[in-house]
């Protein structure tokens, strides 16, 4: 705070000063006024006259660093908005969830599909295949079904997306 102490004390012994001067003055018209009462008056006073006028200090705007929206921070199937969603929708995929491992297998065997249709297309791999096969498989049967991990996700998804995506 700016002001200082020389600046509260002047402001209290001003402030009591006026409150004890009309406590007298009004001794002189026979009202009976108790000493402290003005006393403590012209403190409270004057400390309000010295905070409203020496203020608080401010702190300067803090600067935060601008939000990074942008969506190749993790890896670079993450900038196609489909693999987000897919991703997002998959996060934790478990039974009577919106997603279960056995439906994103069934998913990848669609995208994988589609992609046998590209002649320069190079074949899934084995994992996939195997993959994709368990879940139609299992699709017919009520055998549980393991779950997708979100690092053989990005793996298969990596194996899915199309050359001029990739990233060396």
């Amino acid at each position: 705070m700016t002001g200082g102490i020389r600046g509260l004390l002047w402001r209290v012994v001003v402030t009591t000063g006026a409150a004890i001067l009309l406590a007298l003055a009004c001794g002189l018209a026979d009202l009976v006024v108790p000493l402290p009462l003005p006393i403590t008056l012209g403190v409270l006073a004057g400390a309000v006259w010295w905070f409203l006028h020496a203020g608080a200090d401010r702190a300067e705007r803090s600067s935060a660093p601008r939000l990074d929206l942008d969506a190749d921070y993790a890896l670079p199937h993450a900038q196609d908005m489909r693999v987000r969603r897919l991703e997002d929708l998959v996060h934790g995929a478990q039974p009577r969830r919106r997603m279960t491992g056995r439906g994103l297998a069934l998913l990848l065997g669609e995208i994988a599909d589609e992609r046998a249709r590209d002649p320069d297309a190079p074949p899934i791999g084995p994992e996939l295949t195997e993959l994709v096969r368990a879940a139609r498989s299992a699709e017919r049967s009520d055998q549980p079904f393991p779950p997708i991990d979100r690092r053989a996700l990005h793996r298969y998804l990596d194996e899915l997306a199309p050359r001029q995506e990739r990233h060396p």
